[in-house]
C-alpha cells in the first residue's frame, strides 16, 4: 500500500529483513553506470530525476524541472485491468497509468496483492495491458520504462519498499513475451518490508518513483529479439517467494500488501518511437511562428532542423557544447557531433574541402534514416560511433566521430562540415 504516506515508518522499521550483501545490478536511483541504470522521469536545474511537485499551498519542490525529452511517447490507452480482488477504490482507475509520468505516488492504478490462501487457490494476480499509439521499436539501449511507485528507505536509502511486476510485450495484443527477469534477495523480506533493489533486474518496481524521485525501469527489445511491440502488460508478483524468475529462484518483496497492495503503475513510457521532423515539432511544442525548419524560437543560432538533427531542445536555453565540434586526431582532422537514431527522414553528410572558394564539397561518410554512418564510395574515413549518455542503458542519442581521410600535412587548408537535410523539411 505504497500509495499512503503514513505507511513510510513501519517500512524502515521492518528494513533489516530483506538485507544482504548488495547485487550486481542498478540501485533503486541515480547508478548511470550499471548496464540496467534507471532513467530519470524528469530532468533540468533542479538535478537528474527530481520530480516536481506541489508539498503544499505556494511549496513545490523540484520546481525548474520538465519532463525527460528522451521519452517520445507514452501508453496511450487502457487494453485489459484486471486487479487482484481487494483493491480499493481509490488505486483501482487504469486511466492514470496513461500519459507522461507525474512522479506523483498517488497517480497509480494498482494491481493487488495475494494471499498465501488466495494463490494456493489459483486465483488470478492482477494484470494491467497497455497499448502504445506509435510502435516502440528496438532500438539501441534500452526502448522503454515502467514508472512504479516504490520508494526509498534505510540509512542512506540503499533499500526500497517494493512491489515488483512481471513485464510481457507484444506486437499484436495477443502473443505476449516476457521479459527475462532475476531475483537474489535470498528470503522473505515480511509485509512492507524492504529489498535491495541491486538484487533485481527486469522487473517493474525495483527503481524509486515517490517523494520527489522519478526514476524509471528499463527494458531493452533486444532481450527478446523483437524488433518492434504495441503493447505492454504488467503482471503482480505476490513476494512469498510462490513465483520464480527466470533462472527458478524465488521473488521475494513486500507481502502481504493491502488497498494499494501490489505493483502500483504510475507510467509506460516510450523511447524507442520514430519520428520525423514534423512529428518532432509536435512533441517539442513548437505551434505558430516557431515551427519551420527555419525558425530559431529560442534565438541560439540553431535553426529548428538542426536541432533536430543534433538532438537539441528548440525552446530552451543551451547549456551544452556546440552542436559540432572540431578537432585534430592521429594527424587528421576529426568532427564530433550527435545524432538521433530516432529520425527516419534525415541524411547527414560529412563532408571535406581544401577552400572556402566556390567549388564543391566532397562527402567521405553518410547516415541515411537513423542508421549508423558508413564510409562514402572510395573513401575510408574512420568513424566511430557511440551512445552519447552517461546513463549506461540509454542508447538512442548517438556521439558521432568521424575522421577526415586525409593528414593535415598535405593540403595547407583543411575544411570539415556535417550537412543535414530532411525528406519532410526541404
Amino acid at each position: 500500500m505504497k500509495a499512503t504516506p503514513f505507511l513510510l515508518a513501519p517500512a524502515i522499521l521492518l528494513v533489516g529483513l530483506g538485507a544482504s550483501l548488495a547485487g550486481p545490478y542498478s540501485a533503486g536511483r541515480d547508478d548511470p553506470a550499471k548496464a540496467d541504470a534507471p532513467i530519470p522521469g524528469f530532468v533540468g536545474p533542479d538535478g537528474e530525476g527530481g520530480a516536481p511537485l506541489q508539498t503544499g499551498p505556494d511549496q513545490f519542490i523540484n520546481a525548474a524541472n520538465y519532463l525527460n525529452p528522451l521519452f517520445f511517447d507514452w501508453a496511450s490507452s487502457v487494453v485489459a485491468y484486471a486487479p487482484a480482488p481487494g483493491v480499493a477504490s481509490a488505486w483501482s482507475n487504469p486511466t492514470l497509468t496513461l500519459g507522461p509520468v507525474t512522479g506523483d505516488n498517488f497517480h497509480i492504478a494498482s494491481l493487488g496483492d495475494l494471499s498465501s490462501a488466495q494463490i494456493a487457490a489459483g486465483v488470478p494476480r492482477g494484470t494491467l495491458t497497455l497499448h502504445f499509439a506509435h510502435p516502440i521499436r528496438n532500438l539501441s539501449g534500452a526502448d522503454f520504462c515502467v514508472f512504479e511507485n516504490g520508494f526509498l528507505t534505510g540509512s542512506g536509502g540503499a533499500t526500497m519498499l517494493a512491489d515488483l511486476a512481471y513485464v510481457e510485450v507484444s506486437a499484436d495484443g495477443v502473443n505476449f513475451a516476457r521479459f527475462p527477469s532475476r531475483s537474489l534477495t535470498p528470503g522473505p523480506v515480511g509485509s512492507y518490508g524492504t529489498i535491495d533493489p541491486t538484487n533485481v533486474r527486469n522487473l517493474a518496481g525495483k527503481h524509486v518513483n515517490a517523494y520527489g524521485d522519478s526514476w524509471g525501469t528499463p527494458f531493452d527489445l533486444a532481450e527478446l529479439g523483437l524488433d518492434s511491440i504495441s503493447y505492454i502488460r504488467l503482471v503482480d508478483i505476490p513476494g512469498s517467494g510462490a513465483f520464480l524468475d527466470s533462472l527458478g529462484q524465488p521473488i521475494y518483496d513486500a507481502w502481504l500488501t493491502t488497498g494499494s497492495g501490489g505493483a502500483d503503475i504510475e507510467a509506460v513510457g516510450a523511447i524507442s518511437r520514430l519520428t520525423t521532423f514534423d512529428a518532432w515539432q509536435d512533441l517539442r511544442g513548437l505551434a505558430g511562428a516557431d515551427r519551420g525548419p527555419d525558425a530559431d524560437p529560442n534565438a541560439n543560432g540553431i535553426p529548428n532542423l538542426l536541432e533536430y538533427a543534433f538532438s537539441r531542445l528548440p525552446l530552451r536555453t543551451d547549456t551544452g557544447p556546440a552542436p559540432t565540434q572540431l578537432e585534430t586526431s592521429a594527424g587528421r582532422l576529426q568532427i564530433t557531433f550527435t545524432r538521433d537514431e530516432r529520425a527516419t527522414d534525415l541524411t547527414y553528410e560529412v563532408q571535406t574541402r581544401d577552400s572556402l572558394t566556390p567549388g564543391q564539397w566532397t562527402t567521405i561518410a553518410s547516415s541515411t534514416a537513423g542508421q549508423p554512418f558508413q564510409p562514402a564510395a572510395g573513401f575510408a574515413p574512420v568513424i566511430t560511433e557511440t551512445s552519447a549518455s552517461l546513463i549506461a542503458s540509454v542508447g538512442v542519442i548517438r556521439k558521432v566521430r568521424v575522421a577526415d581521410v586525409l593528414p593535415i600535412a598535405g593540403p595547407t587548408q583543411r575544411f570539415m562540415r556535417v550537412k543535414v537535410t530532411a525528406a519532410s523539411a526541404p
